[in-house]
C-alpha cells in the first residue's frame, strides 16, 4: 500500500514486528503516528475520535501486515526465524501452564477454585492452530 518493503528490517532482537533501517522508515513512522497524536489533541466528541482512531489505525495495521508479508528472506533467515518463533512459543506455552498451577494452588490454599478462562483459551487456541498447521503441512 504506501510502506516500502525496503525501508524495513524484521526485527531480530526484541519482540516482533518490522525495524526502520532508513530515513524513509522512520519518516513514515513518524507519518503513521502524527496523526493518532494530533486526534487525541483537537477536541472531538469522543464517538468521533474513537471512531477515527479505529479507523487510522486499521489503516496502518493494513499497511503494516502487507508489508511484512512483501518483506523478502532468504532460506537462510527464514530458518532463523522459525527457530526463534518455535522458541519463544515453548516459553510463552510455559509460562502460560505455570500460570495456570499457580492459580490452582492458590485456589487449593484459599478454598476457590478458579482459573483464568483467558490463559486456558490461549493454550488451547495454540494446541489447536498447531494442530491445523500439521494438518495443512502433511496434506500439502
Amino acid at each position: 500500500m504506501i510502506a516500502n518493503p525496503n525501508w524495513f528490517s524484521i526485527r531480530k532482537y526484541g519482540g516482533w514486528g518490522l525495524t526502520p533501517n532508513c530515513w524513509q522508515g522512520w519518516a513514515y513512522i513518524g507519518v503513521v503516528a502524527l496523526p493518532l497524536i494530533i486526534l487525541n489533541l483537537i477536541p472531538l466528541p469522543e464517538n468521533i475520535r474513537t471512531l477515527a482512531l479505529f479507523t487510522w489505525a486499521g489503516i496502518f495495521s493494513l499497511d503494516f501486515i502487507i508489508t511484512f508479508v512483501r518483506l523478502k528472506k532468504d532460506e537462510r533467515e527464514s530458518a532463523h526465524e522459525s527457530v526463534a518463533e518455535r522458541n519463544a512459543l515453548w516459553a510463552m506455552v510455559a509460562i502460560l501452564v505455570l500460570g495456570i498451577g499457580y492459580q490452582i494452588a492458590s485456589g487449593i490454599v484459599k478454598d476457590i477454585y478458579q482459573v483464568d478462562p483467558v490463559i486456558l483459551i490461549a493454550l488451547l487456541g495454540a494446541a489447536a492452530v498447531k494442530s491445523i498447521t500439521h494438518l495443512y503441512l502433511r496434506d500439502k
